[in-house]
């Protein structure tokens, strides 16, 4: 549904307002959470919506990561009025985005803003793809990242990244 929607042209919000609608209308026992970014690689501008889902994290060039403030709805599904608030964003050259599901970050026990800072950390300690080293492919950080969540048992919710990055125009010091 969501990529009907946004391959329809729709902004972030319609997109999230017209996939929750859908899930009510199959079954109201369904329901998701969703991240959702429309990103231009090539000005580096953004625009997002959140359903109840983990905020996004971004890696700027020289290390530093935050958690991106993205206002969200609820999870799609439950509520046909809900709003979906659009941020604005801007990814400059060399910065890499992180999508994750809460499967990834969260554990029994544990609080879930513990394992995004977690995420964060190792983020800026893999995360730098402008690196020539092979192990620094979006893949290989992907991999590392995952790592510990994939090979735990105590992870009963599904385990999904993506990473991308605004790779720096040839010839930039960046």
């Amino acid at each position: 549904a969501v990529r009907a929607f946004a391959l329809g042209g729709h902004p972030p919000d319609e997109v999230m307002s017209g996939t929750n609608r859908l899930l009510i209308d199959l079954d109201p026992g369904l329901f998701a959470s969703c991240c959702y970014i429309r990103f231009d690689p090539s000005t580096g501008l953004a625009c997002a919506a959140r359903a109840g889902h983990p905020p996004p994290l971004l890696r700027h060039p020289d290390g530093r990561t935050r958690v991106l403030d993205v206002p969200g709805g609820i999870v799609l599904g439950v509520d046909p009025q809900a709003d979906y608030p659009v941020t604005d964003l801007e990814v400059e050259p060399g910065a890499l985005l992180a999508l994750y599901t809460d499967g990834l970050v969260e554990r029994p026990g544990t609080d879930i803003d513990e394992g995004i800072g977690a995420l964060r950390v190792a983020l800026a300690r893999y995360g730098d793809p402008a690196s020539p080293a092979p192990d620094r492919s979006l893949a290989a950080v992907a991999d590392r990242l995952t790592a510990r969540a994939r090979h735990a048992a105590d992870r009963p919710d599904d385990i999904a990244l993506l990473l991308a990055v605004r790779r720096p125009a040839p010839g930039s010091p960046v």
